[in-house]
């Protein structure tokens, strides 16, 4: 569930913000563009007519929750891959999980007590410039508060709840399946 909620938090601030991405092919690489059409409409969805396109920035969640997984956890179409780690890291653990993932930029989420682990690892092998934040789990807290009762609380609480209600369905339907049962049997319990 610490996806989730991370998921939850990123793209309900993400989409609240109507932050845009743009791709484009500058004039002098038209030629280019041209030579390689199929590659540029598949890759990048333009051709030698549209060589430009902009779309609203998501976070997008790779697959379902596994806590043993040590791949890639959400990927953004605005260039940070995300990597949610709920575990004990040491040194080792910490490389690995830097290495498993292909880009050049990385957002790693994870415990308070593990941040110092994951920054130490990626200073002293440089992956700094391939590490762009690591994210504590104190400062996830502190940006659902913002959202829930903060400044800008009546644009973002709703939507985040709704989107943190919805993930949680997509990810365990089966709580929908076992609310309707009770219903059925005539128990009153709130799931």
């Amino acid at each position: 569930a610490y996806e989730i909620v991370t998921y939850s938090l990123f793209e309900t601030v993400i989409t609240c913000l109507e932050a845009e991405v743009s791709v484009c092919v500058p004039q002098k690489n038209r030629e280019l563009l041209k030579e390689f059409a199929d590659l540029g409409r598949v890759l990048l969805g333009l051709h030698e007519d549209e060589t430009e396109w902009t779309q609203l920035a998501h976070v997008y969640r790779v697959g379902v929750t596994n806590a043993a997984d040590r791949g890639l956890d959400m990927w953004t179409n605005f260039g940070p891959a995300v990597q949610v780690k709920h575990l004990t890291l040491d040194q080792s653990l910490a490389k690995t999980i830097v290495n498993q993932v292909e880009s050049d930029c990385m957002v790693i989420v994870c415990r308070d007590a593990d941040a110092q682990v994951l920054e130490m690892v990626t200073q002293q092998i440089s992956w700094g410039s391939r590490v762009r934040a690591v994210v504590k789990e104190s400062q996830l807290v502190q940006w659902y508060e913002q959202c829930l009762r903060g400044k800008f609380a009546n644009q973002l609480a709703d939507r985040l709840l709704q989107e943190l209600s919805a993930s949680l369905h997509r990810e365990f339907p089966q709580v929908s399946e076992l609310a309707n049962f009770f219903q059925e049997r005539g128990y009153n319990i709130s799931l």
